[in-house]
């Protein structure tokens, strides 16, 4: 037999020892290491029975090994799946054991290649040996092992592939400032969020945890270093410097301002000729180290005869968002303006107003032309002669945005101001104006009229929340906005000044089904309304907006996402009765009128005409829509989620993806088959599209990179895009660096040069697409004190981008869990920007805010706590109605166990009739154990488990609650959430690659059956819809969910790219 004349030996630095059978005390600990010492031997045995060992890959042993008989002495599991996590996790003692074999093929044979890898992936690699000989001293050592020394991984991360300009952006970055110049601004934030700021980074960790709740009320912050840090809020101005000054305009009056005043083009300040459309410092607050620069826009003379001249601020890098990221000769024009006095000009600055051509093909005389610009500047600093400005942007802060210059109405000298309008109608848009009739009103911007349906706050009807917040619970008990129509308004007659407040409105009140119960709320639409007898008179300053009341056959049914604000009624609810009635016949409904959007119009049409009809017109609006889809380039695809969102929204068709995970890209191209998937790593691709286009001189790439690039097959390089191709970038560059435990100890440049934010980048700047979108966690904006982020900004601008940065929660626009991303978009400056989506369902957030400069802040979504349109997706609108399935549960395709209950459940189903992939991983006998005695209400974990021992089949006893738990509960929060059960009323919790009890988001259990969340459900959560398809084992699948961005989360993003398409078409 096989294992028949196995012996097991432990040898010491002076003898070897072989062991007999072990003590019933020692039985436990050493079956584990016979067990797989027998695995190790059989693996081998399999391999020296092939003709060639490489025809065994690692998942091919696998394989094999699942197929043994029960009886077999090397059985693990006939589950492929729980064999790959057996092997991988005793991996140490297998690899040892190939490690010693004298055959050097089986040593260095595919199977040790992926196990390597696998144990890489899992940070498995720690006590892996290999014979490395050690400086051995006095006596020589017997052990045979005693010259072995522990190695971590051989695996090497390449260095990023890069174009010159990327390459110049962040080099130039590191190697002007020393570490510890880029770590200033590290303990420049209040000391109370400091603990916090710690606590958050730990939370996004690889697989971003969820958020504690005690964090609910913290806001995401951005380190600008303190001595670059200065108010972006309008400057405030003193008195004239001097009154002494000689001032006097040079030339005649061309023109006048409304007001009468006269405007002139020139003006001579102490013999310096000032002239609209220039720039000038000027002094507006002794306190500030640096003087303010204003762009003249006009020049008047007052009536008193005062000399002044209308500017708007400009400011510095280190003034914006940028820190010292940015260029020093670049300004930025704001949307700051205000009056100055000629005499407060100090003097006149060269400030260059650029418009640089753009497209890919311009990409190499504009490199060359700030080549020269930049040596030209260079040359001046030397001589010590003034700085040169430059600039080519707009930097709004409240919007987080840099937009291009409006050239067309800068400097015109007319006395007119895109600063001033834009305050003009930002006032008109907060005030509030009533109509002389009392018929309608204006508030916030929106014209209300009688009959209108709208939105009212829910703290209005008291409508509080109610019970304990626990971890996955914080969306139980909020609301979102009643609505009620309006059926009258009244107020004062006569007043001296009409408010929101002194004005009152009569309405009708409407319930939802969330109001009536529970399991109406889970059954119903979750755009249904119903009527009501019940009045209310509210005061203006509590609606929140306009929405519509529509027939139902007349609203979208298959979107992916909700993002209109329709509703449809055909009932009648009595909360005096708890009765619900279809509407009597004397109820005539006034229904919203004017058209819906052309997407809500061509999914009204489905299910109507003749069949054949339809699936032809549906076909057609596809092939249209997908004419005026942009081609797409997804980079660090991994499944796709950003792809299949995208594609939803009709902006997106993703030609082509890169993804160097195999599972993942096999995944990609069963979900997007018209896709050309590169499986590969991206600065291999980098490269070869680089070589491929004669433009090698351009690229800065490894040795490794280029051979390999060198190595891809003819097909494969014929597929790659070529610039003009491509028309969107998108993707998420890994988080592995952007984690809080994982920082630049040191913010070497050698270590910068590895992250792959540099090829992603890269690959913008080749290809100049008309738009780009990254994609990360939260903690990308604070990661290495916020200078990776920075450092994406200013790359983008350098390269002409318009540029928008934000975080948003993905619960607010539906999606059943809590999720916080990064995201920056970039548009070239003939597009159009996209906007944010709006939030639309109730989530407990906070408003996610990124600390700019000094105090300024800017949110791109507001927080959804206090209402939104929707409620919020729970557990139960997600899973309900999936069959039920054990712990380990492998069967790859069951049935439905009903009809779909919920909005949710009928949406994320289609037209499936079969549901793939409810397969779970397979706990431990311990945790099994555990698992079953979590009560199975809300908010049960580890914390109502009993004190007590339990015993295992193996004649073990051991302690229930994991002993670590309790000894540090203090310090971690009380570890709420481990061994967590779900709550069927709240949210999932983020959803991360590897979901375990003892994990970084250790709710995982389901809220009533005892295993672990399934592949499938956790797909659900992130809003995958049932047809989606994920490849590989079970762990491999998790992996490509938990990396995966929200498809109703990208579809949102879609719709404002699409949105900001159609508005460049129409202009």
């Amino acid at each position: 037999m096989l294992f028949s004349r196995m012996t097991r030996v432990i040898s010491s630095n002076f003898l070897r020892y072989r062991l007999g059978k072990p003590s019933k005390q020692y039985e436990s600990w050493y079956k584990p290491v016979l067990k797989t010492a027998r695995l190790a031997i059989c693996i081998i045995s399999l391999l020296k029975d092939q003709s060639r060992v490489a025809r065994l890959s690692f998942l091919d042993v696998i394989k094999k090994v699942s197929d043994f008989d029960k009886d077999h002495p090397a059985y693990v599991s006939s589950n492929p799946g729980v064999v790959e996590r057996y092997v991988v996790v005793h991996g140490q003692i297998i690899l040892q054991q190939f490690l010693e074999y004298p055959d050097q093929n089986i040593k260095k044979c595919a199977f040790v290649i992926g196990l390597t890898k696998k144990m890489e992936e899992r940070h498995h690699t720690k006590w892996l040996v290999k014979k490395k000989k050690l400086l051995l001293r006095g006596e020589p050592n017997l052990n045979p092992r005693g010259a072995m020394a522990p190695v971590t991984s051989k695996r090497k991360t390449m260095q990023a592939t890069t174009t010159r300009l990327i390459n110049r952006i962040w080099g130039e970055y590191y190697s002007n400032y020393s570490p510890d110049e880029l770590n200033e601004g590290k303990n420049c934030e209040v000391k109370e969020d400091d603990d916090v700021e710690e606590q958050e980074e730990k939370e996004d960790e690889v697989e971003e945890q969820e958020e504690k709740e005690d964090d609910d009320a913290l806001e995401e912050k951005l380190v600008v270093p303190e001595k670059t840090q200065t108010p972006c809020s309008a400057p405030k101005r003193t008195k004239s410097c001097s009154s002494n000054k000689e001032t006097k305009w040079d030339g005649e009056s061309f023109g006048k301002k409304t007001t009468g005043e006269s405007l002139y083009k020139r003006a001579i300040v102490q013999g310096d000729v000032i002239t609209v459309g220039g720039a000038v410092l000027v002094l507006v607050d002794e306190s500030d180290d640096l003087s303010a620069i204003a762009f003249v826009e006009y020049m008047f003379e007052r009536l008193d005869g005062s000399k002044m001249f209308h500017g708007r601020i400009m400011q510095r890098s280190c003034q914006t968002v940028l820190g010292n990221a940015g260029n020093e000769r670049e300004i930025f024009l704001t949307n700051e303006c205000m009056d100055f006095e000629l005499e407060d000009i100090k003097q006149i600055i060269t400030v260059d107003i650029r418009s640089m051509p753009w497209g890919h093909e311009h990409r190499k005389m504009n490199a060359n032309a700030d080549k020269v610009d930049r040596a030209r500047a260079e040359e001046r600093k030397k001589k010590g002669l003034p700085i040169e400005y430059y600039c080519r942007s707009l930097y709004c802060p409240d919007r987080g945005a840099f937009f291009t210059l409006p050239f067309g109405s800068m400097g015109l000298g007319s006395a007119f101001c895109d600063s001033c309008k834009i305050k003009d109608d930002d006032g008109d848009r907060r005030s509030f104006k009533m109509n002389a009739s009392m018929t309608s009103f204006i508030y916030r911007g929106t014209e209300y009229f009688t009959y209108d349906y709208v939105y009212v706050s829910p703290s209005y009807f008291s409508l509080e929340r109610e019970g304990e917040i626990f971890k996955g619970g914080r969306n139980v008990g909020l609301k979102a906005y009643v609505i009620c129509q309006l059926t009258e308004i009244t107020g004062p007659k006569r007043s001296k000044r009409d408010d929101a407040s002194s004005i009152h409105v009569k309405v009708r009140r409407f319930f939802r089904p969330e109001d009536i119960s529970v399991e109406k709320a889970c059954s119903s639409d979750i755009r249904e309304i119903y009527y009501s007898e019940e009045m209310h008179t509210v005061p203006v300053d509590m609606i929140e907006g306009k929405c519509e009341v529509r027939k139902k056959q007349d609203l979208p049914q298959d979107v992916p996402a909700i993002f209109e604000h329709v509703f449809f009624c055909e009932y009648l609810y009595d909360p005096s009765k708890g009765s619900i009635k279809h509407l009597p016949s004397h109820i005539k409904l006034l229904y919203s009128s004017g058209k819906l959007n052309d997407d809500a119009m061509s999914w009204k049409k489905k299910g109507k005409g003749k069949e054949g009809e339809n699936d032809s017109e549906e076909g057609k609006l596809k092939e249209a829509s997908q004419e005026n889809s942009l081609a797409t380039l997804d980079i660090f695809a991994g499944c796709g989620g950003l792809s299949e969102g995208l594609k939803q929204s009709g902006a997106s068709v993703t030609k082509w993806a890169i993804e160097y995970d195999e599972e993942a890209g096999k995944a990609f191209k069963l979900n997007h088959p018209e896709s050309t998937v590169f499986v590969n790593n991206c600065n291999v691709i980098m490269r070869a599209i680089m070589q491929k286009c004669g433009d090698v001189d351009d690229c800065i790439s490894t040795t490794e990179a280029t051979e390999l690039a060198a190595s891809l097959g003819k097909e494969e390089i014929d597929n790659l895009p070529l610039p003009g191709e491509v028309d969107f970038i998108n993707g998420g560059p890994p988080c592995q660096g952007f984690s809080g435990m994982n920082r630049f100890n040191q913010s070497t440049w050698s270590k910068v040069q590895c992250e792959m934010i540099l090829a992603f980048l890269s690959f913008a700047e080749y290809y100049r697409p008309k738009f780009f979108l990254l994609e990360n966690v939260r903690n990308f904006v604070s990661f290495n004190q916020g200078q990776t982020f920075r450092l994406t900004l200013a790359s983008l601008l350098e390269m002409g981008y318009q540029v928008r940065f934000g975080i948003l929660e993905a619960g607010a626009y539906g999606v059943p869990q809590s999720r916080k991303r990064a995201f920056i978009w970039a548009a070239s400056p003939e597009n159009v920007l996209p906007e944010w989506p709006e939030p639309m369902h109730v989530f407990a957030a906070p408003e996610l805010k990124i600390t700019l400069s000094g105090n300024s802040q800017y949110a791109a979504a507001r927080s959804t706590t206090k209402g939104a349109p929707f409620r919020s997706l729970t557990v139960r609108d997600t899973i309900a109605d999936l069959p039920p399935v054990g712990n380990g549960a492998s069967v790859m395709t069951l049935q439905y166990k009903g009809e779909p209950i919920s909005w949710f459940q009928k949406k994320i189903r289609g037209n499936m009739e079969i549901i793939n992939d409810h397969i779970a991983k397979e706990m431990n006998e311990l945790n099994l154990i555990r698992c079953q005695r979590i009560p199975k209400r809300p908010g049960a974990d580890w914390r109502d488990l009993p004190d007590e021992k339990v015993k295992l089949s193996n004649g073990q006893m051991v302690d229930l609650i994991p002993w670590c738990l309790p000894n540090t509960a203090k310090r971690h929060n009380q570890w709420k959430g481990l061994f967590g059960r779900l709550d069927w009323e709240g949210n999932f919790p983020t959803s991360i690659t590897d979901p375990q009890p003892m994990g970084k988001v250790g709710m995982c259990f389901h809220p009533e059956q005892d295993r672990i969340v399934t592949v499938r459900e956790c797909a659900r959560s992130q809003g995958f819809p049932d047809s989606y398809q994920f490849y590989g084992t079970v762990l491999n699948k998790h992996r490509q969910i938990g990396n995966a961005v929200p498809p109703p989360l990208a579809y949102a993003l879609g719709r404002k790219l699409k949105e900001a398409i159609e508005s460049k078409r129409s202009m």
